[in-house]
């Protein structure tokens, strides 16, 4: 379970912002039992099974959904390759002077196989600056190892796979094997270390995807229809509400051609390459598997439907339950952006809620949205609502609605009013209609 994350200077990210996900003991809203994940180790008493991060266009929500990915890719990208790709993808703050005044810095903590852990990662200039790795197996935290570039100390007692990964020299450990672009805890997980291991399956078990283009759950989903039986029942009595009566895959034949050249290829052997890979094309076809659903004709007859034939909201929820379903299953944790995404408001409301009465383990859901509607304590509790802004200087900055204490005893079951009265900031650009007209008309 993620228990929070900050992130300093990335993308619109310049100071150090802080999602957390430890539940608020002041809150007292109508979902607080299903919402809640009991902990009461290490300090914590509950977890927030989910969270809604609202914020205008261009606020940064993907931007902070972005600095995840990245944390994740530099985590696990230098398990497959040494090439600096994955560091390349940490873009600094660029509106200042000094785009390096501050490193790059990621943090996360988050409980994993009965242990807390906090591992963080500092970077500057494409190389790693500082990386750390801390855990608690009971109340007090304690160092597993922490790296300045190729320097490092570490726990002899606790963390004894790093011995074959550093030399002594003098007083100071170096660490070995490993590029100043590259986690030392990626290399040690590589070689089957016990507690690196235990940090590179959680970020496994975190998937990010986009509620904008459903090419990265798309595939996921079918496989799991085709695949999967449990899956399917599960799936089938949700789209109920929809008068989906059954899915089916199917498989077509997908051809390949190539556009034919105006002129000539002056080019022997790129005209025989042309020529080559023209022919396998022409003799060859791809397979793709798509969805069809079954619906009841008005005589009470089955008819199968190509899915292109739905909504986009009905195709994006339909793909959706997929990463869904696997998330609650096994424990992991989603995050969603543009969540609302060709949803209408109640569709989004059943997804949220659909997922707070199947889950009863330890996963997690955190969406970034725009729709108001959804500001509302029967979905989210006031500790899971929170909000991205730009401060003048084009800085965003993460705040909880949590910060507002004179909403401690309210009574109303929204908050999208004050939300759109600018109560909480993080409004559209244009406070109302008539100052966009103003705009617009000059």
């Amino acid at each position: 379970m993620l228990i929070d994350y900050s992130v300093q200077n990335f993308a619109s990210f310049n100071s150090t912002q802080e999602l957390s996900l430890i539940s608020s003991t002041t809150t007292q809203e109508l979902c607080d039992l299903e919402n809640v994940h009991e902990v009461n180790k290490f300090g914590i008493k509950g977890v927030l099974q989910s969270a809604a991060i609202f914020g205008s266009n261009g606020s940064g929500k993907t931007n902070f959904v972005n600095s995840l990915k990245v944390l994740k890719n530099l985590v696990l990208g230098s398990l497959d390759s040494i090439s600096e790709s994955s560091i390349n993808y940490v873009i600094p703050f660029i509106l200042k002077k000094d785009s390096s005044d501050i490193p790059t810095e990621f943090e996360v903590s988050f409980i994993a196989e009965g242990n807390l852990y906090r591992y963080g990662i500092s970077i500057i200039n494409g190389e790693i600056e500082e990386e750390w790795l801390y855990w608690n197996k009971t109340a007090r935290e304690t160092m597993l190892f922490h790296r300045v570039k190729q320097s490092v100390n570490y726990n002899q007692r606790s963390f004894s796979e790093a011995n074959f990964f550093v030399k002594k020299e003098e007083d100071t450990w170096t660490i070995e094997k490993t590029k100043p672009h590259v986690p030392f805890l990626s290399v040690l997980s590589q070689f089957d270390g016990e507690r690196s291991s235990v940090v590179t399956r959680w970020f496994e078990k975190l998937n990010i995807i986009s509620g904008i283009r459903e090419v990265g759950f798309k595939r996921f989903t079918i496989a799991l229809f085709e695949k999967n039986s449990a899956f399917k029942l599960w799936a089938l009595e949700i789209l109920k509400s929809l008068q989906i009566e059954d899915i089916n895959i199917v498989e077509n034949e997908k051809g390949f051609s190539l556009p034919v050249p105006q002129n000539a290829i002056d080019d022997k052997d790129l005209n025989d390459a042309f020529s080559k890979l023209k022919g396998y094309l022409d003799k060859n076809s791809f397979k793709e598997k798509s969805i069809e659903i079954v619906k009841k004709t008005f005589d009470g007859e089955l008819l199968s439907l190509p899915l292109g034939m739905e909504s986009e909201g009905t195709r994006k929820l339909i793909y959706l339950l997929g990463p869904l379903y696997d998330v609650i299953k096994n424990n992991e944790i989603l995050v969603v952006d543009e969540f609302d995404n060709k949803f209408h408001t109640l569709l989004s409301k059943f997804i949220i809620q659909l997922y707070n009465k199947h889950n009863f383990g330890g996963s997690q859901l955190i969406l970034t949205c725009h729709d108001t509607n959804l500001l509302t304590n029967e979905l989210f509790r006031r500790d899971q609502i929170w909000f991205v802004e730009k401060n003048d200087n084009h800085e965003s900055q993460i705040f909880s609605l949590v910060e507002y204490k004179e909403h401690y005893t309210r009574k109303e079951k929204s908050y999208s009013r004050d939300y759109l009265l600018g109560k909480y900031g993080a409004i559209p650009l244009f406070s109302s209609i008539a100052e966009l007209g103003e705009l617009l008309n000059g």
